[in-house]
């Protein structure tokens, strides 16, 4: 049966999550401002390891959740009920958050998509143009000679 003390490190738990869940998403909204943006390379990279970070520590903070979700929550000791509604209501934000970090990643992917396609088709562009002036520069045009062109 679960003791008051582990019922404190879960709710520890959630909070954590909550706060890396919370950077995340401002690091995701961020990201999108840069998301289509070439002159913003730098910082886009920067945003995406900071991200990483976060995202193991995450995954490292579920991780030491597994045991408690093998509990039956009936069973969890409480400080009080308002711990217990505190606790709750900060699981369900979380999951809004992860639903809403869901919804910005897909938005970041499709402008980085776009902006790729956009890009691949101006080098496209570029080399069908440089293909055609070098096309032309390689003719051979028959220069006039024996003929004065010169007006008198």
């Amino acid at each position: 049966m679960p003791c008051v003390e582990e019922t404190d490190q879960l709710v520890q738990l959630i909070d954590k999550k909550h706060e890396v869940l919370t950077q995340l998403l401002t690091l995701s909204q961020y990201q999108l401002r840069l998301a289509g943006h070439s002159d913003y390379i730098d910082d886009l990279m920067r945003v995406l390891a900071a991200k990483q970070t976060l995202i193991e520590r995450l995954t490292y903070i579920d991780r030491t959740m597994d045991p408690f979700r093998q509990q039956n929550p009936e069973t969890r000791v409480w400080r009080s009920a308002s711990e217990r509604t505190q606790c709750s209501q900060k699981a369900q934000q979380c999951e809004v958050l992860l639903t809403e970090l869901k919804e910005i990643e897909q938005k970041s992917t499709e402008v980085v998509a776009t902006h790729r396609d956009e890009i691949s088709r101006m080098l496209q562009e570029t080399h069908a143009s440089a293909d055609s002036a070098s096309a032309y520069n390689d003719m051979n045009v028959p220069t006039s000679r024996g003929f004065d062109l010169t007006a008198e």
